[in-house]
Order: C-alpha cells, then structure tokens, then sequence
C-alpha cells in the first residue's frame, strides 16, 4: 500500500488553473514536497508502473461485447420490431442497434500513454470532484478524452448461420390446441411462429438425432412388447423412479406438420380424457428425431385372441363387457368416440380391463376428420361413411369384440360369417345364457338407434347380478 501511496497522491494534483485539493496549504510547500518525493528511489517510477502490462494489449482483448453475440441491451432497444424481420436465409445479417452510451471505461493502458476519462463520474471515490491533469511522474501525455458510441468509428457486424440455428434451438416448441378439450381457446399459442417458420431451413441440422436422447436418458428399454402399422410399444423401466412403463413410439419420422398434428390426437385425447380406472393410463409424450414418443401405464397383457389357448368363459365376457361399457360411458359423455373397439385394444392389469389404442379416436359432433379402425368390427353405416350416431358404432364394435373372444378366433377379414354379423344375425352360441346372447344381438343391431347405448349397458340388471355374486 506504501508502495502505491505516491503515485496516488500524485494522480491527485491538477495543473495551477484547477482548483487544489488543499485549500489552505502553501503551494511552496507542496512544490518541495514533489521535489523530494520525485528524487525518493524507494518510490517505482513511471516505467514500472505498468511493467507487469503487455504493452501491446488493448482494451477490446479478451472482452466479448454484446454486438459479438447480437444481442440487444437490457434497455428496450429503438426498433422493437427488429426481430420480425429477421431472414434466416442470408448469411450476412446485421445486428439489431443497441441505444447509445454515455459512459466508456476511465482508464486505458496504451503503448507509451495513459488516456484518462475526463467524465467525473467515472470514479469519484478516487478523483472526487477533481479533475485530472498532468503530473510531474514521468509521463509526457495525458490525453483527455470524452466520447461517446455514436463518435466511435462504427463498423458493420455479421451474424453467421451458426448463431442462428442457436437462437432456433433454444426457441420453444408450439403450444397446439387440443381439440377434444370443450373450453380450450379457438387459438392456437405460438408467439414464436414467425420465428419459427424463418427458422425451418436449419431444423434438419438440429433433428438428426445426434444430441442427447430423452428417451434413452430417461428408460432402460427391456424388450418390445407390441408391434402396429404405425408404432412399436417398448417396456421400458424408468431411471428416475425405478417404475415400468409402456413407452409406444412412431415407426416412422413425421416431417410435416400435417403429420405431427395426426399423431398428437391419441395424446390430446388421452390428456383431455384424464384418468379413469378402464382406460389406459397416460403420463407424458415427446418428439424426439421427428418421431413421437408416449409414455403411457404398463400392462399385464391385451386381449388378442392370438395369444390365448380357451375360450372365455361367460362370467369372464360379463365382467371385460361391464368394464369397457364403462370405458365408453365415459368417453362418450365427454364427446369423445374410440372408433377402434376391439379385443387387440383391451388391456388388462391387475384383473382390471383398460381400453387403451385412441389413434382413431374422434369426437362425436363430427368437427373432427373421422377415421375408422378395423374394418371386421365396424358397422355398415360406418363404412358407408354414415357418422350419424358414432357412439352407437363402438357399442357394435364391443359386440363384435365378445363374440370374438367366446368363438376363441379371430374374425376372417371378409366371408359370409362377417357379412352376417354385421346384418345382426348372431349364431347361437352353446353354453351361454339366452339373456347374454339376446344381449349381444341388441348390441350387433344393423339400425344403430336400436343399439344400446353404453350407459344403457352399464345399468343393465344382468351385469348388477353376475358382479354381485363375483364380489359375494
């Protein structure tokens, strides 16, 4: 601190036309002071003031400023609407205007010189109110400097592709409108749309599925458990929570936007459900290498007739019945229609039957494209594109889905058994009560205003009996 103390107090003192730091001291007395301080060895000279400096580095090394990263100031920049305009596809862009300053840096150490500020508030707690003029340490220049930005010679920045494609990364994904939802907004909320279409030139490079997988970050994949025309279903166990889960993924990359849009319906619909005990759980979905992902409750098995060896028995046929009429009760009083009713697509855990599969879901009122599932359990009116009554056609799916499971085969894809089931003519079926063969019918009827309906199902006697002697 000695050592510093007479450069200090040298920096102190100002030419004779600026006012003393000491007023009621003799100026005398202070040129002898300067004369014995200057012939004082002990004291560093001038030369080693900066001795530890390279006196070829300037102020602008090793400082990145915010043009660098074209990136505005914290100030509301001029132009607001600078970003809108932005054009992904020139190389050459320049960087929006930050608004002027007024300060810059009191101190620059230059080859030869020192150039100080002349701004008093640059450092007033070592200058005070005083300003600095020449001094008698060595140095023959100080220049006096006050400038601002706009005196500055002002070059022209660039941005490269590279930093773009950044700024596109890190923007957020849209936010779609989920359709099967009745109070959700008539818009969609994507501030960043602009953006984002202005980005898509560089969403190639940023999809191709190099970066760190959540899918393989999050789950240990054990085996694939279910295959379909258009996704494979994995069991997977959670790395976080140590569950398992079935995770279902899309076969194929979806490009378009036409694509993703389709996919999402089985989410937004399953979401927009909410849970309910007979329908397959949903925890969460992803895109992830332009393929959707959707994280969904693991079962104990579906009820794809290929995969037993009997017939079920008909205690077993009214318990699945009552469970996924209740699936559809459910479904159905929130608009919502399965359109692909059928033994592959019920699931059982835990002795409890899940309807699961909502890739064809729809909603009733029709304001959404209706796609059907199977063809072997849909109604006649459903294939000659009649969408009058689309609850009604998944209480024939259902009742087609029973008579599978007690023939113990599946249905052919065409022949006249087929035809004849969905002109309502049921065989008999031996070893089954008339009342679930009558039933049954009702359910198969060609007019689907003579079907019941699935709460009509649900209240029906027939179920309240068997289910009360199961749990007696």
């Amino acid at each position: 601190m000695s050592a510093m103390k007479g450069p200090l107090e040298r920096l102190h003192l100002s030419e004779s036309h600026h006012q003393s730091p000491f007023p009621n001291s003799d100026p005398a007395r202070f040129q002898s002071l300067l004369d014995s301080v200057a012939s004082d060895p002990s004291l560093p000279s001038s030369s080693s003031l900066g001795a530890d400096l390279d006196p070829n580095l300037d102020d602008k090394d090793g400082i990145l400023s915010q043009d660098f990263f074209c990136t505005p100031d914290y100030i509301t920049p001029e132009n607001q609407n600078t970003f809108n305009g932005f054009d992904c596809s020139k190389e050459n862009i320049p960087c929006p205007k930050s608004p002027e300053k007024t300060a810059v840096k009191s101190k620059r150490r230059r080859q030869g010189h020192y150039v100080i500020s002349s701004d008093p508030v640059l450092s007033p707690t070592l200058f005070g109110n005083q300003e600095v003029g020449k001094d008698a340490i060595g140095i023959d220049d100080i220049e006096i400097e006050n400038t601002t930005v706009s005196e500055v010679r002002k070059t022209t920045n660039y941005v490269s592709q590279s930093a773009v494609a950044l700024r596109c990364r890190v923007m957020p994904p849209p936010c779609f409108k989920n359709p099967y939802l009745k109070d959700a907004s008539q818009m969609e909320i994507d501030p960043f749309g602009n953006q984002r279409s202005k980005c898509a030139a560089f969403l190639p490079a940023m999809k191709d599925g190099n970066g760190l997988s959540r899918y393989r970050a999050d789950f240990h994949e054990i085996e694939q458990i279910g295959r379909g025309n258009f996704s494979h279903v994995f069991k997977v166990l959670n790395r976080i929570d140590g569950c398992l889960y079935a995770v279902k993924q899309s076969i194929r990359q979806l490009h378009q936007d036409t694509e993703r849009r389709k996919a999402l319906m089985e989410v937004q619909c399953l979401a927009a459900l909410g849970s309910h005990a007979n329908i397959v759980g949903y925890y969460t979905s992803w895109f992830e290498n332009e393929k959707l992902y959707i994280q969904m409750e693991l079962c104990d098995h579906s009820l794809c007739v290929n995969s037993f060896s009997r017939r079920f028995t008909e205690g077993e046929i009214l318990v699945s019945l009552y469970q996924i009429a209740k699936a559809l009760q459910f479904m159905h009083e929130r608009g919502i229609a399965h359109l692909d009713v059928k033994p592959d697509n019920i699931y059982v855990k835990n002795g409890i039957y899940k309807l699961g599969d909502f890739g064809c879901a729809t909603l009733l009122d029709k304001s959404l494209p209706i796609e059907e599932g199977d063809a072997r359990y849909m109604p006649s009116e459903i294939l000659n594109e009649k969408h009058d009554d689309l609850a009604k056609a998944d209480i024939f799916s259902l009742g087609v889905a029973m008579y599978e499971l007690i023939r113990g085969s599946p249905l052919p894809e065409e022949g006249p058994q087929t035809l004849n089931l969905k002109k309502g003519k049921l065989p008999l079926l031996p070893g089954h009560s008339l009342q679930l063969q009558n039933l049954l019918k009702a359910m198969l009827d060609p007019n689907p205003v003579c079907r019941p309906s699935a709460k009509e199902l649900v209240e029906n006697l027939m179920f309240h009996r068997v289910l009360k002697n199961a749990w007696a």
